[in-house]
């Protein structure tokens, strides 16, 4: 039975009986641009890391990004910031894998910043540019990968339960893109609505948010205790003269590895809430409001403040970012749907793939409800007021160290050559809240990335694949019942040998 609160789509879109004017598109041939063993759709984070796990057991990878960088919302869309890699009490590193290898390809660089080594809520902060950068190279290490960028996945090919080839569009026309397997990592299930898979979509979306690189904040902190976001508190009440919404949460400012001469900040400003970003209307609505909340915080700024006492230079916006950022479209409607539930409680997944300490944090037009393993929970005010309270009866306490991802939230139903990974995974909107960050997200393409190659290796398909030939494949060096909490250890979730039993 479907719940309400959702809307579900085969993918198929909208035909002309539904009362949309439409024209007729001549039948045409389609010349193939390349034939590979897996395509990966979607070149984030999520989706590079599936396409190197894949090329690294030897196949031959497509990997299709619209955008013109890599890395998705941590690049294009400049949400800087990994969260913790530790158990909920910051004792152990509990992620591992290519997220870990690619932060310390960022920290020979120098181009990224821990914020609270040793602590469990430590956050990793990285130079964006830099990082796109390095995921580049991390391709390039990758003979069996070939990178289609601006190219848009306009189409799915299926024969029955298998998806025989993606259709996109690039600078070179309409292509097709062949695969014995395939990986839908595109966030708005692209390639899996538009081969008539099944999606669905919480009505009350989260919102998307707007980031912009900004000089001259640090300057004109001193003015203000040295900290950025006083600067906020003394602005706020001219919000409405500068057209700036009530219902906009107060916005965050992300330390940003560069030069400290350079005095940039990241700048969390616009929330819009209600957007659907699948939806293209909706999106071009959205960057350009996103702009505009963005130029009307930095005039309040200006006005305000000025160049403040200290003589600071007028804080100028540097850049824009090439993508928003989306925090949820579309879920694939997996043979799993993860529950906050089984997420809060720490339930042990015979065929775990991820792990994960972030809390459930669900942002709405009143603000912000995180909810902690802890069994604690924090009510964030639009005017950044928080409220604490216990979600879990402190005498009931049975706190786990960490929650887990299933693969079964990962394979689409009736799909046999077809994952999902990142946000299309299928949670409810709690559960959803919590496995949604990137650091989660990274560790379903690498799942996806083995997956397909296991696959094609064993010649099962997704639904029967076994779990722990595909655990200790992804986890080599971990216990086989992958560190349920009577094992009393803690693994660092790894790909290499570098990452082991503590």
């Amino acid at each position: 039975m479907r719940k309400s609160g959702v809307t579900h789509s085969n993918g198929n879109g909208p035909e002309p009986s539904d009362g949309i004017d439409c024209i007729v598109e001549p039948a045409r041939r389609v010349p193939v641009a390349f034939d590979a063993e897996v395509c990966v759709v979607g070149g984030s984070c999520t989706g590079v890391f599936a396409a190197v796990r894949a090329a690294r057991a030897g196949l031959r990878v497509a990997l299709v990004e619209q955008g013109v960088i890599l890395g998705g919302s941590a690049t294009a869309s400049q949400v800087n910031e990994w969260h913790s890699l530790a158990d909920a009490r910051g004792e152990r590193r509990v992620i591992g894998g290519l997220t870990v290898e690619v932060i310390d390809r960022l920290r020979r660089r120098d181009a990224v910043i821990e914020t609270l080594p040793g602590r469990a809520d430590t956050r990793f902060r990285f130079n964006s540019a830099e990082l796109a950068t390095e995921l580049d190279e991390l391709v390039r290490e990758h003979a069996g990968i070939r990178v289609f960028l601006s190219a848009r996945c306009v189409a799915g090919i299926r024969n029955g339960r298998k998806v025989t080839a993606a259709v996109i569009e690039d600078k070179s026309g309409r292509r097709a893109i062949r695969a014995e397997f395939f990986i839908d990592a595109s966030g708005d299930g692209d390639l899996l609505r538009r081969s008539g898979f099944a999606a669905w979509q919480n009505t009350r979306l989260q919102p998307v948010s707007y980031q912009q690189l900004v000089a001259g904040l640090g300057a004109l902190s001193a003015d203000f205790g040295g900290k950025i976001r006083n600067i906020w508190t003394e602005v706020r009440s001219r919000a409405p003269e500068f057209g700036y919404p009530t219902d906009n949460a107060s916005p965050w400012f992300f330390d940003y590895p560069a030069p400290a001469s350079a005095d940039v900040c990241n700048v969390f400003g616009a929330r819009l809430n209600g957007v659907d970003a699948s939806d293209a209307d909706q999106l071009t609505a959205a960057l350009t409001e996103g702009r505009r909340r963005q130029r009307a915080l930095l005039d309040m700024i200006r006005a305000v403040c000025g160049k403040g006492r200290g003589g600071a230079g007028v804080v100028t916006a540097l850049s824009h970012p090439h993508a928003i950022g989306v925090r949820e479209t579309w879920h694939a409607t997996c043979l799993h749907r993860l529950t906050a539930d089984e997420l809060l409680s720490g339930v042990d997944f015979p065929d775990t793939v991820a792990v994960g300490t972030y809390p459930v944090d669900v942002h709405s037009p009143k603000g912000t409800l995180l909810r902690y393993l802890d069994g604690t929970e924090k009510l964030v005010a639009l005017d950044g007021s928080v409220s604490e309270r216990r979600w879990r009866a402190a005498e009931n306490a049975n706190t786990p160290l960490f929650y887990r991802i299933p693969f079964r939230s990962l394979v689409p139903e009736g799909a046999e050559n077809l994952l999902v990974a990142g946000r299309l995974l299928d949670a409810d909107r709690e559960a959803f809240g919590g496995v949604r960050v990137m650091v989660n997200c990274n560790q379903t393409g690498e799942a996806t990335g083995v997956a397909a190659a296991l696959c094609l290796r064993d010649g099962c398909t997704p639904a029967k694949l076994d779990h722990r030939t595909l655990r200790e494949t992804l986890f080599p060096d971990t216990p086989s019942n992958l560190a349920s909490e009577e094992d009393k250890r803690v693994v660092s979730v790894g790909t290499n040998g570098n990452h082991r039993v503590f």
